[in-house]
């Protein structure tokens, strides 16, 4: 009985193992806590960098819309009307306040044919077969009969080149 009772007593160590172990649980956590935040600040910076190539793209193609006419992105020119449908195409690049690059935008005609225009890339010429010249759309507030909507693919690509984004457009001309 008194052999039991000293081996109850007796720890051998005990403490500095549990706090060997413990000290080891620790360090693992420590080390799985950094890398997770290591990873969660890599996607948050590359978010960050998808949303501003993404708002470069758009800002390329709403600057190609707002100023089709005028400006650094005009682009509905003679030319380019007289080019026709199968051939017009043409590229602009968007520019910030203080003169830098911000997107590269290509506009052609949205033409039924699904004609290539090599003078643009893939992304432009990956545009939807309509018809070209049709009707206004309705509730546009014009006649049919005396005017026409012709319809176009803007692409605005961001100054990496990683991001596109394509919209359509339409304008209404006097029926010649």
């Amino acid at each position: 009985m008194g052999s039991a009772f000293t081996v109850l007593r007796n720890e051998h160590g005990f403490a500095l193992y549990l706090a060997i172990f413990f000290c080891a649980i620790l360090t693992l956590v420590g080390v799985v806590s950094i890398r997770t935040s290591s990873t969660e600040s890599m996607i948050v910076r590359n978010e960050g960098q998808l949303l501003r190539e993404f708002y470069s793209a758009e800002g390329g193609v709403l600057d190609a819309l707002e100023h089709y006419n005028s400006g650094a992105t005009f682009w509905l020119t003679d030319d380019f009307l007289l080019a026709g449908p199968a051939a017009a195409g043409t590229q602009v690049v968007s520019h910030d306040r203080q003169g830098s690059a911000v997107a590269a935008v290509e506009v052609r005609c949205i033409e039924d044919t699904g004609a290539v225009i090599t003078s643009l890339s893939a992304s432009a010429n990956a545009v939807p077969q309509l018809k070209h010249v049709g009707p206004p759309p309705n509730g546009a507030g014009y006649s049919m009969k005396f005017f026409e909507a012709r319809r176009y693919a803007v692409t605005g690509t961001s100054t990496t080149g990683n991001t596109h984004v394509q919209v359509g457009a339409w304008k209404v001309f006097n029926k010649y």
